[in-house]
């Protein structure tokens, strides 16, 4: 599983290149023209981490706080934590005639965790062309709906500009103050968002592979990410529509009921944006949702968590080990061992690191246990939804989460390669069988 110096220098430019990008939009938005008011550091910090892990934790009211060129820059690095830097820097190389290297190539597949150089170059060219085709999409099924808040059209263009980009890239800010809450009678505009957060978690690659092969048999990584990601979805619809059918919507019609249960279930893994209050969600559901947002959406995607491939690799391994089985198989295909190695490391970090920050946080804030581990698991799956506690979290608390959205977005192995120095051990014990169970 150690990777070569080449894999591991790639993972530390990934690292510092989004952390750099952090800092600097961080710098632009302490500036007078971004904010009304003052602004503190950590919270321009733990704004822009949010931005770009597209992750939708705000600790200030967006749409109160910051001035119409503050929310613009925001809607540059939603759309750059979205797409990916470095994919987009490719693409302006590619515009401007210049070939991609094999370095930056790597670079790229490392950063939309692609296992092959030749899909990277024809990935490079379709992204940025896809994300702009769904959003204006979305745009102009969302426009008449939100232009009706507005007496200005520029307002209402810059607005539906926002939300769209928000919807697609997972992000979940809004500019509404209670996310899509005053839009919960909407259908038009819940579909169409919850349409586009299904897209934007669903991934580039997959997405890719329908359009330019639609006929061609489907890779195994295309196969898991539908099959997994829309059952998923058509779980969370049912179980929500049965647990909160005369809860949290009770004062819905049935219609709207199953909008908004649709919506909820769409944006469980990854979207951020809300039309209910997730504090007033009945016990069963807020656990079930933070199952959920573990599990997050595919690789490659705007989507954060544990992601479906890990979680389609562990539970085929479950199955293999309780056959007895020597190879684990996905799909009528074996898994690599390498493969099964990496995703027990993924699944481990995150619940190491999932445990060890509610502790952490429990010691510097007086809230409830489950609201405190809600906003970590949010944090650390780039989820976004929150209990209404962010804003009172204490600037150690904040910084926590920063690293955590961080890694969230870059992944366990960029973080782990970036940061840590680890080294082959060429030392080879005897084996040994150890009683466990």
């Amino acid at each position: 599983m150690l990777k070569s110096k080449s894999t591991i220098q790639s993972f530390r430019y990934i690292f510092i290149t989004y952390v750099g990008t952090i800092v600097l939009f961080a710098i632009l938005y302490l500036l007078p023209f971004s904010h009304y008011g003052s602004l503190q550091v950590v919270d321009s910090l733990f704004i822009s981490t949010s931005a770009l892990s597209v992750t939708g934790l705000s600790s200030v009211n967006i749409s109160t706080d910051f001035t119409r060129i503050g929310q613009a820059l925001l809607i540059i690095e939603m759309q750059l934590g979205g797409i990916g830097i470095l994919v987009l820097v490719s693409y302006l190389f590619l515009m401007m005639g210049k070939k991609l290297t094999m370095s930056s190539m790597l670079l790229i597949s490392k950063d939309q965790n692609q296992s092959q150089l030749k899909t990277i170059r024809s990935l490079s060219l379709s992204v940025l062309m896809i994300a702009l085709t769904v959003e204006a999409i979305g745009f102009s099924l969302m426009f008449n709906a939100i232009s009706e808040q507005y007496n200005s059209v520029k307002e209402a263009v810059f607005v539906t500009v926002f939300h769209s980009v928000a919807s697609f890239t997972n992000a979940g800010f809004d500019l509404f103050g209670d996310s899509l809450i005053s839009y919960q009678h909407n259908w038009l505009l819940l579909l169409t968002s919850a349409t586009m957060i299904f897209l934007g978690s669903l991934g580039f690659p997959t997405i890719v592979e329908y359009i330019l092969g639609f006929r061609k048999k489907k890779s195994l990584f295309t196969k898991v990410n539908i099959r997994l990601h829309s059952s998923l979805f058509i779980i969370g619809l049912m179980v929500y529509f049965f647990l909160e059918y005369n809860g949290v919507f009770n004062h819905l019609s049935l219609w709207d009921k199953f909008v908004n249960v649709v919506f909820l279930s769409a944006t469980s893994r990854n979207g951020g944006l809300t039309t209910v209050d997730i504090s007033t969600l009945d016990i069963t559901t807020v656990l079930i949702l933070m199952s959920l947002m573990f599990i997050g959406g595919s690789s490659s995607s705007t989507g954060g968590g544990l992601r479906l491939t890990t979680f389609a690799v562990l539970l085929a391994k479950m199955v293999s080990v309780a056959k007895s089985e020597e190879y684990t198989t996905l799909f009528k295909k074996t898994i690599s061992q390498d493969s099964i190695n990496k995703s027990f490391l993924i699944f481990l970090s995150f619940i190491f690191l999932f445990a060890f920050s509610t502790i952490v946080l429990s010691y510097f804030e007086s809230q409830e246990i489950l609201l405190v581990a809600f906003e970590v698991i949010s944090a650390l799956t780039n989820t976004g939804l929150s209990m209404g506690i962010t804003g009172e979290l204490t600037g150690v608390s904040k910084l926590l989460l920063c690293m955590l959205m961080i890694i969230g977005r870059i992944g366990v192995f960029s973080f782990i390669y970036a940061v840590f120095k680890i080294e082959k051990s060429r030392t080879r014990y005897i084996k040994e069988d150890l009683a466990v169970g």
